[in-house]
């Protein structure tokens, strides 16, 4: 059973965990699922519910347990499956007993299966799943996100909801570089888990990424090798702007092709992580903000030459520039990694627009931004149908938005 079908409720819980650098040891780790709870719909809803549990911290498994909790009245009806950030699918439940309510810990330690024991009293207790969690031990990694699906794909009128799911995980630390699609992101969105776009800068989270102290690149074309971290993709040494143990930030190179895959594959500390598959698309567009990524505030910059704020509005009918990543290829091109240019400026080569507030802007100029390798920049007008205030902005690449959530001030 796949865990994609005509709709997925998905909920995740990231972590921040204090990260330090740490030998290789044995150790055990508990991450827990804290948000709300996820409803179990109806069978003909024709939906699986996902919880997601971020485990930021990388060890080579040997033992993993898991505790599920939901409240639904006849478990007989579910499907109660476990996937590893690598894909390995675990059954922990299919269809098992029709008593009511889930609040189990499953471990393969346990002297009987969940089934063997039917009917189990509210589901109470610890039992084996269906099949062994050490399936999970043949996996390179615990490091990425879990997900636990649960699906009614019996019953069209019984319902019920996920409340709770931790994983313990045992296992001894690893220096060698891992890293997952899923924490593979746009830069200034820190969004767009596995898919990249031609001269795209991306953020590449992990552990083992690079030095314990972090080093960025110096100004000038983007070097391929930085504080003994070197990046491949498809076999050959991209550019990279910045460095860390847990954080590596490259660019894609313009000469990925859409609809293909490419592998990346991190060297640091002589050491090298497995080939990560991405998929390549036309644009993954996002915004630089002033927080570290995501919504908020916009990095930009007023045609008075003022920092957009509160205190500094942008007029309307003036002309504001914002930065981004992800646009997509340009003409003239440009290597991947060197100093764009003043002149002539590379423009994006597909269609971009955008919107502030909801109304449409005309954007005046989109390309990279000269004397900053792997930086795009936007030249927008706000349209005078703008309302003023703190307004939405949104703009298209190629028919792909920004990440929603960011804003600019109107006067």
């Amino acid at each position: 059973m796949s865990i994609l079908k005509n709709t997925i409720i998905t909920a995740s819980t990231i972590l921040a965990a204090g990260f330090t650098a740490f030998a290789q040891q044995a150790t055990t780790v508990t991450y827990s699922f804290n948000g709300l709870p996820l409803p179990v719909l109806p069978d003909y809803a024709d939906v699986i519910s996902v919880v997601r549990i971020t485990v930021p911290r990388a060890l080579k498994i040997t033992k993993v347990t898991a505790q599920v909790q939901a409240q639904y009245p006849n478990i007989g009806d579910l499907n109660v499956f476990l996937y590893s950030p690598q894909g390995t699918r675990v059954k922990l439940l299919e269809h098992n007993c029709g008593s009511a309510n889930i609040d189990t810990t499953f471990d393969d330690a346990a002297q009987a299966r969940y089934s063997d024991a039917c009917p189990a009293p509210t589901g109470a207790g610890t039992f084996r799943g269906n099949e062994p969690l050490s399936n999970f031990n043949s996996d390179n990694s615990s490091y990425g996100i879990w997900r636990l699906a649960v699906e009614n794909n019996t019953s069209d009128s019984r319902s019920g909801w996920v409340t709770g799911a931790s994983l313990t995980i045992e296992g001894t630390t690893q220096a060698t570089p891992v890293t997952t699609p899923d924490t593979i992101v746009n830069t200034a969105s820190l969004t767009g888990p596995g898919t990249v776009a031609p001269g795209e800068l991306v953020s590449i989270f992990g552990v083992g990424m690079g030095p314990t102290t972090s080093v960025s690149a110096p100004s000038g074309a983007l070097p391929t090798t930085l504080g003994g971290t070197t990046v491949t993709i498809n076999g050959n040494p991209a550019p990279i702007a910045y460095t860390s143990a847990f954080r590596t930030d490259v660019q894609i190179p313009f000469t990925v092709v859409p609809g293909t895959t490419i592998a990346v594959q991190v060297n640091a500390n002589n050491q090298a992580s497995l080939n990560t598959t991405l998929n390549v698309v036309t644009a993954v567009p996002g915004l630089y903000t002033l927080s570290t990524g995501g919504p908020g505030p916009v990095k930009a910059v007023n045609q008075s030459g003022a920092l957009n704020s509160v205190v500094n509005p942008a007029l309307k009918g003036s002309v504001i520039t914002v930065y981004a990543s992800g646009l997509g290829s340009v003409n003239p091109a440009v290597a991947t990694g060197a100093v764009p240019p003043n002149t002539p400026l590379s423009r994006v080569t597909g269609d971009v627009g955008g919107f502030i507030g909801g109304a449409p802007a005309t954007v005046q100029f989109a390309g990279l931004t000269p004397g900053t390798p792997g930086l795009y920049q936007v030249n927008i007008q706000i349209p005078a149908s703008a309302p003023s205030g703190v307004q939405e902005l949104l703009i298209y690449s190629n028919g792909v938005s920004t990440q929603s959530g960011v804003t600019i001030v109107v006067q």
